[in-house]
């Protein structure tokens, strides 16, 4: 660690997870981002469910708040999660949510701008979570 040109602070906590957790948090985003594309182009989400469906608004919060949290946590298992990737992380997944509203109504479904905003207000808080427990930690090892 002493002389290899990083700092304490990243060299303490910027270490890569495992091989194993690094592929299964990996697998998991993946399958979570194949699943959302789906159920957001699904023609009838309600039946998706089997009955009524929670606000359309929290649906898109929730739903693109946990693709925040899991893609961040996959660059954080590669060591990865900087300064610098967390907002091109956002900017890239809001890009994706962009392309999925406006996509829907290829498969029977209406686009909203405003899903989109709360789309990125939920990537925002994910990406944001793992960032705070990344500091955190960070803090705790260090300090």
């Amino acid at each position: 660690m002493a002389g290899d040109g990083r700092s304490p602070k990243r060299a303490m906590f910027q270490e890569p997870f495992g091989a194993w957790p690094q592929r299964l948090i990996a697998l998991a985003t993946a399958a979570y981002a194949g699943v959302l594309v789906f159920a957001t182009h699904y023609p009838k989400p309600e039946e998706l469910v089997g009955g009524r469906l929670p606000s359309d608004k929290l649906l898109h919060f929730v739903a693109y708040g946990l693709l925040g949290l899991l893609a961040a946590l996959m660059l954080r298992a590669r060591g990865r999660l900087v300064g610098h990737t967390a907002p091109l992380l956002a900017a890239g997944l809001a890009a994706w949510a962009v392309i999925d509203e406006a996509t829907q109504p290829l498969f029977g479904r209406a686009a909203d701008p405003l899903d989109w905003v709360y789309d990125v207000i939920g990537i925002t808080l994910g990406i944001g979570a793992i960032v705070a427990v990344n500091a955190v930690m960070t803090s705790k090892q260090t300090g």
